[in-house]
């Protein structure tokens, strides 16, 4: 009886040994598995940041490039400004059409903002005249 006592202590032994060694290569396999997703989504990050990064200075080399253009459209400007008021001082002609009075057609337009949408348009149309708006109802 004894050595059955034995070969059954022997066998569940083995048998536990032989569990807990399953039980550890799958815990491993799928330590594996995560460290893989894990890895692949750092790599995913990177990519996104270096595509982010690479982004980021196209659009500051074209702010800078924008910039630039600005600016000389300010000289530009800034110099014709200049020029046409140097020929108002200097020339009596140029003098004295700046110093006419405008029509009276072109003068009530400077009397308004400029229009900046469908809005502002709407607003400055007579009321007899007035546009529906798009996509509104007919009415009869």
């Amino acid at each position: 009886m004894e050595l059955i006592v034995k070969s059954l202590i022997s066998a569940l032994l083995v048998g536990a040994m032989g569990l807990v060694i399953y039980v550890q290569c799958n815990d491993l396999k799928a330590a594996k598995e995560r460290a893989a997703r894990a890895e692949q989504a750092t790599r995913d990050r990177d990519d996104t940041l270096k595509t982010l990064m690479e982004a980021a200075t196209r659009n500051k080399k074209a702010a800078a490039k924008l910039q630039a253009a600005r600016d000389n459209i300010a000289a530009t400007l800034t110099e014709r400004e200049n020029l046409i008021e140097s020929l108002q001082h200097d020339d009596p002609t140029i003098r004295t059409w700046a110093d006419t009075a405008l029509p009276d057609a072109v003068a009530r337009l400077w009397e308004h903002p400029a229009v900046t949408g469908a809005d502002d348009y709407r607003q400055r149309l007579p009321s007899a005249h007035a546009l529906q708006p798009a996509g509104g109802s007919a009415q009869n």
